[in-house]
């Protein structure tokens, strides 16, 4: 690791940190600006304010480091090009692109921070702030929620529920097997309740039929191969699947895909998750390309919040046209951080011609 390396990672961190502590210091007095009412109404003690709110900090850095991460980017070589160091280091022989390179392994090391803050800590953190907030202030019973008319395909059964509650209770169970290769119902079994989860799904009173031979079974427990979690149903109910940890949410893409959904949507936000992270390496990109045209470091700094504007905005519109099957996923979740980083490296390469 060389001396120039530390040197500007360490200046560039304490930036991001001191921008990162006020970015988060605005970002929650909005938000207990806006929730204060309800907490005081629901009569919640100051302790689990300050619980909420702190198990939400993890989600918040993620969500907003790739912006910190510009600003600390723009500031750091404003500073060094205002104390002559860029100039210092061009008459040493370091170029501008050498100082643009660092900045990117910069952009990967907090990416990383980014990618495993937001898989791990977020996510855990949301569940449980949405847990607080559901059943301490709002005094809803999260295990009573159900959905109507639930289908799904698995191991050749096709599968109805007429309602299914988040804890997996369900009533008006019907499903129909085919055989394999084949387009024939070889099985039908009915039962007023199923217990679904994970490791299987159980049947009380079911009725077994068999067309082939009318014959007819009535069973006071069956169990049926399926797999299916039913808290996915209610997250793709609730869009909250972009809280699942990567790995989750391919694993959930996976089985309501077997099962016959659109997952179009959600391979989209599997996509974001890891584009996210990556675009700090872009706005490392973004902000040398913003210093090389613009020197003063106000103007470079209102530059760099209308770009991370604009990636936010494409982000999310980006988003809109995968989820609806506008665009293919890929190219809806990269397609902002490539248009920045073509933008970005051109800028670049015109700035190191002339040079």
């Amino acid at each position: 690791m060389s001396l120039l390396f530390r040197y500007v990672f360490m200046r560039h961190a304490r930036l991001l940190l001191l921008i990162m502590g006020l970015g988060v210091g605005i970002y929650l007095l909005t938000d207990i600006v806006e929730r204060v009412d309800v907490f005081m109404e629901a009569g919640s003690s100051v302790g689990l304010v300050l619980q909420y709110f702190g198990i939400r900090l993890p989600s918040i850095i993620a969500q907003i480091l790739p912006a910190v991460f510009l600003l600390a980017t723009v500031v750091t070589l404003c500073l060094m090009g205002h104390s002559r160091e860029l100039t210092a280091l061009h008459a040493g022989g370091i170029s501008f692109a050498t100082v643009a390179c660092i900045l990117v392994m910069c952009g990967v090391f907090w990416g990383g921070v980014q990618f495993c803050c937001s898989q791990f800590l977020a996510v855990q953190g949301e569940r449980y702030a949405q847990q607080i907030w559901q059943e301490e202030v709002k005094k809803k019973d999260l295990s009573e929620r159900t959905i109507n008319d639930v289908w799904f395909m698995e191991n050749g059964w096709t599968v109805s529920v007429t309602k299914l509650r988040a804890d997996g209770e369900g009533t008006g169970f019907s499903a129909f097997h085919v055989k394999d290769g084949g387009s024939d119902v070889d099985v039908i079994v009915r039962a007023p309740r199923v217990k679904g989860s994970e490791s299987g799904w159980v049947l009380a009173q079911a009725v077994r039929l068999y067309p082939d031979t009318y014959k007819r079974e009535e069973l006071a427990r069956l169990e049926l191969p399926l797999h299916q979690d039913p808290e996915l149903f209610f997250s793709t109910e609730s869009n909250n699947l972009q809280q699942l940890p990567l790995w989750q949410l391919g694993d959930a893409i996976r089985q309501l895909g077997e099962a016959g959904s659109n997952v179009d949507g959600l391979r989209t936000v599997w996509h974001g998750k890891i584009s996210y992270a990556a675009s700090l390496v872009v706005m490392a990109l973004l902000g040398a390309a913003i210093v090389s045209r613009f020197s003063n470091v106000y103007i470079a700094v209102a530059v760099s919040m209308a770009g991370t504007f604009i990636m936010y905005s494409l982000t999310m519109f980006g988003e809109s046209l995968g989820q609806r099957g506008v665009l293919p996923p890929f190219m809806a979740a990269w397609g902002p951080d490539a248009l920045l980083l073509l933008i970005a490296v051109l800028r670049l390469y015109v700035v190191s011609v002339r040079r």
